[in-house]
């Protein structure tokens, strides 16, 4: 309608109010692409709001499962040493066979030390997070990560102690020794004897008569000796990222 009033007014040659109708539809179209504008700041900022919050979750997550991965790590290298330290001194196990067979086991546990980044991905995928500070402390967290990645090849110690061990004895450790809680290992130590002695005694005996076995398991505990510390290390970081993010979605509020 003021398209046909401004056509009119032309045709009348009433150049003044040509001019405040001009003005009238270019104001509009201005306000109109500045509504747009404003509306689809806002639901980015939402989209980043929501993404921020599902990060943040997603690096607690992380924390907690590399907390229990720590207490598993540490016990695999202890059982490790323990077992390295029975071969080396050459002697019978004798009637204590059994605890001796459940640290070769033990110490050939591995589990992926990998954490979640799908979110932040998928953040980057569609140009978030705006700050720079959120991206680099991150970064910074999953680069720790990723320089353990290492560790989650599976070990050769793993794959030869296990065809040694007898199959009933690795089915009792399964039901008996070995225990998994919300993503988190836990290894028995005093779990109950699963076999008999001379059993027990048979598979230790067989293992230590290994020629490799003892090079392997080296290999492998001395490989995660340092994981502990290096994942202590991973959720420092990652506590750093939360406080940057907490703050981002504190200014939001």
């Amino acid at each position: 309608m003021i398209l046909q009033r401004l056509a009119t007014s032309i045709r009348k040659q009433d150049w003044f109010t040509v001019l405040i109708e001009t003005l009238i539809v270019v104001l509009g179209v201005f306000l109109g692409l500045q509504l747009g504008n404003w509306n689809e700041a806002r639901a980015s900022r939402a989209q980043e709001t929501e993404l921020l919050q599902a990060l943040h979750q997603e690096i607690e997550t992380g924390i907690r499962l590399t907390e229990q991965k720590v207490d598993a790590i540490r016990q695999v290298v202890n059982a490790g040493k323990r077992s390295l330290a029975f071969l080396e001194a050459g002697e019978s196990c004798g009637d204590a066979c059994w605890p001796i067979l459940v640290d070769f086991f033990h110490a050939s546990q591995w589990q992926s030390i990998e954490v979640d980044r799908s979110t932040f991905d998928e953040m980057r995928r569609q140009g978030f997070p705006r700050s720079r500070e959120i991206i680099d402390a991150v970064e910074g967290y999953l680069a720790q990560n990723a320089t353990l990645a290492i560790t989650n090849i599976l070990p050769a110690y793993r794959s030869r102690v296990r065809q040694l061990i007898p199959l009933d004895a690795q089915e009792f450790y399964w039901n008996n020794c070995y225990f998994l809680d919300d993503g988190a290992e836990t290894y028995d130590l005093d779990c109950p004897k699963g076999v008999s002695d001379e059993a027990a005694a048979r598979a230790v005996q067989n293992i230590a008569d290994t020629p490799d076995i003892a090079l392997l398991l080296t290999e492998w505990a001395g490989l995660h000796s340092a994981t502990p510390a290096d994942l202590e290390e991973q959720n420092k970081a990652a506590a750093r990222a939360l406080e940057v993010i907490e703050a981002e979605l504190a200014r939001r509020r």
